[in-house]
């Protein structure tokens, strides 16, 4: 059986495509650009499509009316009037898109907070690749 959320060509004996279905869409809100852009170069090697950036909540709801992501890797420590479980919850309720949490905070009222929002899960700084591919790939059946 093959996973749904790594949608990436299927190779042939010849090393050609046999398949060929979009990648998955990711949107990374993200305030931190140096992150920002190590989590896009993460996602398109584990072959999503990381349909956009946004450092805030206002952009992140522009993108995601535009570009209808499957799911959104979301900073919960995001700078400006929405933090990122805010975020989180928009983008579920007006898009139904999914979110996993990134956070290096340990604060446990914050992270509660964050648990309540419903997400697909948590990945802890610094990012580990293996620790995304895992997460990316459990959030598969909901979508």
């Amino acid at each position: 059986m093959t996973n749904p959320i790594n949608r990436s060509p299927k190779a042939g004996a010849d090393g050609t495509a046999t398949a060929t279905t979009a990648p998955v869409r990711v949107l990374v809100v993200e305030d931190e650009t140096i992150v920002a852009m190590y989590l896009t170069d993460m996602l398109e090697e584990l072959s999503y499509e990381v349909c956009g950036v946004a450092a805030n909540a206002a952009d992140a709801l522009k993108i995601a009316e535009r570009e209808r992501p499957a799911l959104a890797l979301v900073d919960i420590g995001l700078a400006g009037p929405q933090d990122g479980i805010e975020t989180a919850q928009a983008l579920r309720e007006r898009f139904a898109v999914g979110s996993i949490f990134m956070s290096g905070a340990s604060d446990p009222v914050l992270l509660e907070r964050a648990r309540a929002a419903g997400p697909h899960g948590f990945i802890q700084k610094p990012y580990d690749e293996r620790q995304l591919k895992t997460l990316l790939n459990n959030a598969a059946p909901r979508h």
